[in-house]
């Protein structure tokens, strides 16, 4: 009898945390058109629900969903590097020289190529999610 009710707490816990990973995609998306239309990245992507969800079968079976990840991953921390090197040349006179400047500007035209590229991982992610949460009945197609 208590396999049934830990059961329907498993299922609902797993419910929740697609739900939740799905919307994460979908404001990382309007995140992305933001940025996009604006040619301005003012902050990084959510990756809240990833840990939640990356172990599950239904993650694990599409590459396109660990490929999201790992662009989201990687575009957050080259942003870190960018903000803390935009933080560092602003805060000393000295450190703005012509190579500084450069490196500067090479840092930002990395995250706008990485931005490019964001779109693609989202959407590709986001459909085979919808199509296994459509599998599991949680969603209509």
């Amino acid at each position: 009898m208590f396999s049934i009710f830990n059961r329907n707490t498993g299922e609902k816990q797993l419910k929740k945390d697609l739900f939740a990973f799905l919307a994460e995609m979908e404001k990382n998306m309007e995140f992305f058109y933001v940025m996009d239309q604006r040619r301005f990245i003012t902050h990084g992507f959510l990756t809240d629900s990833w840990p939640l969800v990356k172990e599950m079968d239904i993650i694990r079976r599409h590459e396109t969903i660990f490929l999201y990840a790992r662009a989201v991953d990687d575009f957050n921390r080259s942003l870190k590097v960018l903000k803390e090197y935009e933080t560092w040349y602003a805060g000393d006179v000295n450190n703005k020289s012509p190579e500084n400047a450069r490196k500067l500007h090479a840092l930002k035209d990395e995250l706008n190529e990485k931005l490019k590229g964001m779109e693609s991982a989202i959407i590709l992610a986001g459909q085979d999610l919808e199509r296994e949460m459509v599998k599991l009945g949680l969603l209509k197609s």
